[in-house]
């Protein structure tokens, strides 16, 4: 019996033949949908350090506890799907407010977006039934369209959007630069509200802006993530940065990296201990990070402003132990002018949007610390 016939006899008579497609189609039916809670940690956690990201630079994220992004979001939910009674994969949101063509509304952000390796067949169906009920509880929800960020090569998760009338609506850079020795000259704000309000008023009515970037900050030193926020003047030039870290829950195991960074390494590594030269990580090697996010320049000196407080960040970071700086930016960012860096690893993100009842976000978009 080929496929389609047996989808229909599924369907119609509710009852599954004896043949290998009407097996296979079984067994998509069999994915199950239900909300997690913190009695899935331990499962959840499986999944993911399962599904590693990338592909020539490959991650696996590892946590002491699956649930501290949620955490950042007063209405969030993680969706797991199961077979029978394991996990197959999972998929988290959050229905927040933000600005969209100028006006404050309620939108859904999809994160956290895993699947088995070994379930790749069944997950097909699981994915996309993660991403139909996910779509539907944001609908219920007023949310206007639901959004996310996707590595710029996983072609699996891009396909589901796609299939579900996902659009690429922009996208952003992260640059991975290892940390290194050096005095640190340095230190954050000690009033960092100011700073704040100056990027609120750079930032106007962009697109996912929240309406009070404080409050991120606020939650953010609550928790123990912002470890501050960098700004240097000279007469009419600029440059700040916030940073953050989230080590003591989320570490990154190196699974892959390209060759020319092994080759690096292998000369580079036994060196740094002695003179002033970057760590690389090397394929087995658990990392931190420290994220910098919020960057913003102005005047002709900007972008060598930012440069020192970037040069500053990877000394800072690695005598606290840190090994890599995380450097998040939307392109075409008119805020944003960064200067020429050597060594350093380009990760690719797109940003894409399902329309639920309202207009899509348009860049440049603001990218929400909580997001990432």
């Amino acid at each position: 019996m080929k496929s389609a016939e047996c989808l229909r006899s599924l369907a119609v008579m509710g009852i599954a033949r004896g043949d290998q497609a009407c097996a296979v189609y079984t067994h998509f039916l069999m994915v199950t949908i239900r909300e997690a809670t913190p009695a899935d940690d331990a499962e959840l956690r499986r999944l993911e350090e399962a599904s590693p990201q990338g592909h020539e630079s490959r991650i696996a994220i590892e946590r002491t506890t699956f649930f501290y992004r949620s955490t950042l979001f007063p209405q969030a939910r993680v969706l797991l799907a199961e077979e029978g009674d394991r996990g197959v994969g999972f998929m988290a949101y959050a229905i927040k407010e933000a600005y969209v063509q100028g006006e404050f509304v309620p939108v859904a952000y999809f994160y956290d977006l895993r699947s088995d390796p070994n379930y790749r067949r069944s997950m097909k169906r699981g994915l996309w039934e993660l991403w139909k009920t996910l779509r539907d509880e944001a609908t219920a929800a007023g949310a206007r369209f639901v959004y996310g960020h996707v590595k710029g090569d996983n072609v699996e998760a891009m396909r589901v959007f796609a299939k579900g009338g996902g659009q690429v609506m922009g996208g952003f850079n992260v640059l991975l630069l290892p940390t290194r020795p050096g005095r640190v000259r340095f230190d954050p704000l000690p009033d960092r509200r100011d700073a704040i309000v100056r990027l609120e008023e750079a930032l106007g009515r962009r697109d996912l802006r929240p309406a009070l970037i404080a409050d991120a900050y606020t939650r953010g030193k609550e928790l123990g993530y912002l470890r501050g926020v960098f700004r240097l003047v000279r007469g009419r030039s600029f440059a700040q940065a916030s940073v953050w870290d989230c080590s003591n829950v989320h570490r990154q195991r190196v699974l892959a990296m390209p060759g020319l960074y092994r080759v690096l390494a292998r000369g580079v590594n036994p060196l740094s201990r002695v003179l002033p030269l970057p760590r690389i990580p090397v394929p087995g090697q658990a990392t931190t990070f420290w994220h910098v996010f919020d960057v913003m320049v102005g005047g002709r000196s900007g972008s060598r402003l930012l440069w020192k407080i970037i040069a500053d960040l990877r000394h800072r970071a690695r005598a606290e132990g840190v090994d890599l700086v995380a450097l998040f930016h939307s392109r075409a960012d008119p805020l944003v002018r960064l200067p020429r860096i050597f060594l350093k690893e380009t990760l690719t993100y797109q940003t894409v949007a399902h329309p639920l009842a309202g207009p899509l976000p348009t860049p440049p978009l603001y990218l929400d610390i909580r997001d990432l």
